[in-house]
């Protein structure tokens, strides 16, 4: 609007005076982000003396009027930027009455005894429609993991399992680098609990995002953003162990040589096995024939691994193009034990029956991708195009085997074999046009490719030394396709005096579906049209504050995990499937929040509230003739959640530093199909940490987290304790740390209470897992100064919704 003002003026002379120009200059750093109050100059090409000065304002943008014929160039200066001009231009006051230029920043870096320094960035910053969590600047993550990192963000909370919570829920995408990955489709508590926190560069929390983003994710994005600055070659070796019994080894090298950039990292985390026990108990509320009450007393013993790597490579074609290729493997396993004394009571009271129950599971989850990015800036400031192609594949292998011996009726043996596939393949195309007030379209198409199959086999026998017979009725396999085709388009106008800008867009999605059991010619057939639309607006308040407001409307797909049909029946009497016929939830989500980020204190608070309708919910049905209790899925869900989000990041002195954050939200659940049915509750989360520079070499640390899993149609999971007390100590100049810490000095066991229940039937879990551990870790850096190595944008797709069980 001020430039608009200037122009108008200059018009107006111009009709009374001599004929005169005005220069307008736009200063952007080398992500094309404004620079305000940047120092810039005008210049006489030929003297070289400078003949007005201005500053940027909070857009990027200054203005010279008043300019007559000549030769001249711009100069431009910001701390933390290297000095940066235009080549010289021609100005004639007879042809042109406005002239744009635009100047490039590089940040100034510099190396100081092989360490980076580089203007002072603070813990957390907001960026438009996303908060940052700076991780490479905490040092009481050295050593630690993503899934400790991601509890001291904004809006996020981690229970004691390693679940990670988004504003309370888990209907969210995590990506990596910009892009959803193969990596995080499945078990991603487990994974991002092996995943090392010293490979990540930051975290990025996005709680409203905008119809740019796939439509997946009915609470938003977090954004895993791992380091890839390097000039020369830089890396990391790590070696962390538990007394839990819990060993990662991790790694990371960096290299660039001219336009060649190499980024890749590595881990491996195994679980030694620990050792659990608790009870089950399940009640019929109403009078079965069957039994009235099982009771279950349980011992466990719980081993797995999860491994990943990645490489990529970008190369600068030129100072407009780059291209990258890009690789990634993952694996994973789980060999949980389990052995249980079943009492079986009838209504009366009276043991009727005693069994001996016996199962081991053997899972793995190989998976991997490839993929390319191709980034071209257009010569125009402020535009550029990107194209980029995905595939992604990944394997689930499961082995059930259970031994059930009873006291009044047949033994079983049972032996269940699940294998699936999934395929994804991804291709995008997108484009970014700004322009001079400040105003910003960004448009695009994707398409989306599922295959999935599944075969499934199931076993049984009723007397040990038997051999198998198959099962017939428990035995199919499944082909289901999904295919999503989408467009959005999103304008972007900020108006700089008001310090105002606003989001505004729209995406339209078409799914098709198509679904077949091959054993009963069964065909699943879908085809429907989504529009998610989304607005926002941000207001940066006179002292600073940052004040905004969202609205969006999300969906969640569901996963192969809620469709695939399999029958799980090694308890004959409680048995648990998918449901291949479900279809996508939707929600309306509505924020508004209050930020403050300075480097020495920041907060926010943020009031939210979600209306979810066809959410999926698990039940559980109760047969009174059979005693035989079914769990599945179903889009019966009309859930309105209310939420509340608060965090405070304070560093006392430069050595004392403090977070705190937390989230309260309660929650009312209908049943669409029976009206009868609802339920509503409270759930949340607390978390705080503290660290302290004892000195240049030491660091003490600790952090508390304190969650409740989010309420359910049927029931609620129980609640989690973490905390621990460790430090850090560097051996050998920057290079080599051990660290050492204290977990849950005061609990040997965490007590989990789980229950859920249906008008006949109640079914409630108690789980004793062992918590306090002494973990000890030894970390080595090698390596120099740092520098964009990639500029990839990537695919940013989700997968699907994840149970939160």
């Amino acid at each position: 609007m001020r430039l608009l003002i200037i122009l108008l003026l200059l018009t107006a002379i111009s009709i009374v005076g001599e004929a005169q120009t005005a220069i307008i200059v736009k200063v952007l750093d080398s992500l094309e982000t404004p620079v305000s109050k940047a120092t810039v100059s005008l210049h006489k090409a030929d003297t070289r003396t400078i003949l007005k000065n201005s500053l940027t304002d909070s857009s990027g943008n200054a203005a010279f009027t008043g300019i007559v014929s000549g030769e001249y160039f711009i100069s431009a200066a910001s701390v933390g930027f290297l000095n940066a001009s235009t080549g010289s231009f021609l100005i004639d006051t007879d042809q042109k009455k406005t002239v744009t230029r635009t100047v490039l920043l590089t940040r100034n870096v510099r190396e100081l005894s092989g360490v980076t320094v580089t203007a002072t960035k603070p813990l957390i910053e907001a960026n438009e429609d996303r908060i940052a969590y700076n991780v490479e600047l905490d040092l009481s993550l050295q050593g630690r993991s993503a899934s400790e990192a991601l509890a001291k963000l904004p809006f996020v909370s981690v229970d004691g399992n390693g679940g990670v919570y988004l504003k309370g829920q888990t209907s969210f995408q995590i990506l990596l680098n910009g892009k959803q990955t193969s990596m995080f489709a499945s078990n991603a508590g487990e994974v991002l609990k092996s995943f090392p926190a010293n490979t990540i560069s930051r975290i990025e929390v996005i709680t409203n995002p905008s119809a740019k983003y796939e439509g997946e994710g009915l609470t938003g994005l977090i954004n895993i953003i791992t380091k890839k600055k390097v000039a020369g070659y830089n890396g990391h070796a790590s070696f962390n162990y538990n007394t839990i019994g819990q060993v990662n080894p991790n790694a990371s090298f960096n290299l660039k040589y001219g336009k060649l950039g190499i980024t890749s990292f590595f881990y491996y985390a195994r679980n030694l096995g620990f050792n659990t026990h608790g009870t089950q108990e399940y009640t019929a509320l109403t009078n079965s024939s069957q039994f009235s009450r099982r009771y279950f007393a349980d011992t466990g013993r719980h081993a797995g691994y999860n491994s990943g790597g990645n490489l990529e490579l970008a190369y600068d074609i030129d100072s407009l193009q780059t291209i990258s290729l890009y690789g990634r493997l993952s694996n994973g396993g789980n060999e949980p034990k389990q052995r249980s004394h079943i009492y079986t009571y009838d209504p009366a009271g009276t043991l009727i029956q005693q069994s001996y129950f016996e199962t081991k599971e053997n899972s793995d989850f190989p998976g991997g991708e490839i993929g390319f990015d191709y980034l071209r800036k257009l010569k125009k400031p402020g535009r550029s195009v990107s194209l980029n192609a995905n595939r992604q594949f990944r394997k689930t292998i499961a082995i059930v085997n259970s031994d059930q011996y009873n006291s009044a009726s047949d033994d079983r043996f049972l032996e269940n074999i699940s294998r699936a596939k999934n395929i994804q393949t991804t291709v995008q195309a997108d484009y970014t046009v700004s322009f001079a007030r400040r105003s910003k379209i960004e448009a695009g198409l994707r398409g989306i490719f599922r295959e999935v199959s599944s075969a499934y086999i199931s076993n049984v026998k009723k007397f040990h030394s038997d051999p198998y017979l198959s099962d017939p009725n428990n035995s199919n396999q499944l082909k289901y396709t999904q295919n999503v085709g989408g467009i959005y388009a999103v304008y972007t106008y900020s108006i700089s005096e008001k310090k105002l800008m606003v989001k505004a867009g729209g995406r339209l999605e078409k799914t098709t579906v198509n679904g077949n059991f091959v054993s009963n010619n069964t065909k699943v057939e879908q085809d429907y049209y989504s529009f998610l639309p989304s607005i926002s607006l941000n207001k940066t308040l006179k002292n600073g504050k940052r004040l905004s407001l969202a609205w969006n409307r999300r969906m969640a797909r569901p996963g192969l995990g809620f469709l695939n049909p399999f029958r799980d029946n090694r308890d004959p009497l409680f048995i648990t499937f998918g449901n291949e016929r479900l279809r996508p939830e939707f929600a309306n989500n509505i924020e508004v929040s209050v930020a403050s980020f300075t480097q020495k204190i920041t907060y926010s608070i943020a009031a939210n509230a979600s209306f979810v309708r066809s959410g999926i919910q698990r039940f559980i049905t109760f047969d009174e003739s059979t005693g035989i209790s079914a769990q599945t899925y179903e889009n019966i869900g009309q859930t309105d959640l209310f939420g509340l989000n608060g965090y405070l990041s304070y560093n006392i002195s430069q050595k004392l530093s403090m977070t705190v954050s937390s989230n309260l939200n309660y929650a009312a659940i209908k049943n669409a199909a029976i009206k009868t049915e609802h339920r509503s509750g409270w759930y949340g989360s607390a978390n705080a940490s503290i660290s302290y520079h004892l000195s240049g070499k030491t660091d003490l640390f600790s952090n508390i987290n304190y969650s409740m899993a989010p309420v359910q149609l049927q029931g609620q999971n129980g609640d989690y304790l973490f905390y621990n007390i460790g430090s850090s100590y560097w051996i050998y100049k920057k290079k080599l740390m051990l660290s050492v810490a204290l977990l849950n000095l005061f609990n040997k066991y965490w007590k989990t209470d789980n229950e859920f229940a249906s008008a006949s039937f109640r079914q409630q879990i108690s789980t004793f897992r062992p918590m306090r551990a002494f973990s000890v870790g030894l970390r080595f850096n090698f390596g120099k100064l740092n520098e964009t190595t990639s500029r990839k944008k990537g695919i940013a797709v989700d997968d699907t919704k994840q149970d939160i069980n």
